[in-house]
């Protein structure tokens, strides 16, 4: 397909959700397989107060060893503030590059469990071909 159609991931996750899996996270959207995801823009916002405790949020694909689409630096993440590609500290490492064939998406972070901040909003916007 030569222009796939761009679709939206959207939604809130506890930070149990964001810790859960030894940090690796939960999925967002899941494997399709023969599918490819590439991730093309988001944002994320941390409610309830400034997360603690973590290095990153991140956005992989599921693969075994996953490949990070993005990631935002907890110090950007203030509470109620919308972090998003293009800003300072916000990684976005692979953004318009095809991830791992067959995977979906996940969001977790990176070093420590996240602390003292409520849920995570997140919008992905992506295209599978």
């Amino acid at each position: 397909m030569a222009n796939p159609r761009v679709r939206c991931c959207q939604g809130n996750l506890t930070i149990a959700q964001v810790n859960a899996n030894a940090r690796a996270g939960t999925v967002v959207v899941p494997p399709s397989g023969g599918r490819t995801i590439t991730v093309v823009d988001a944002w994320l916002r941390s409610l309830g107060a400034d997360p603690g405790g973590n290095t990153a949020f991140i956005v992989t694909d599921t693969a075994a060893s996953p490949v990070t689409a993005l990631s935002v630096t907890r110090a950007t993440l203030n509470s109620n503030v919308v972090a998003r590609a293009g800003i300072t500290n916000f990684t976005a490492t692979n953004l318009g590059t095809a991830l791992t064939g067959g995977c979906g998406l996940r969001i977790g972070c990176t070093v420590g469990d996240v602390i003292t901040s409520d849920t995570l909003d997140y919008c992905i916007l992506y295209t599978v071909t």
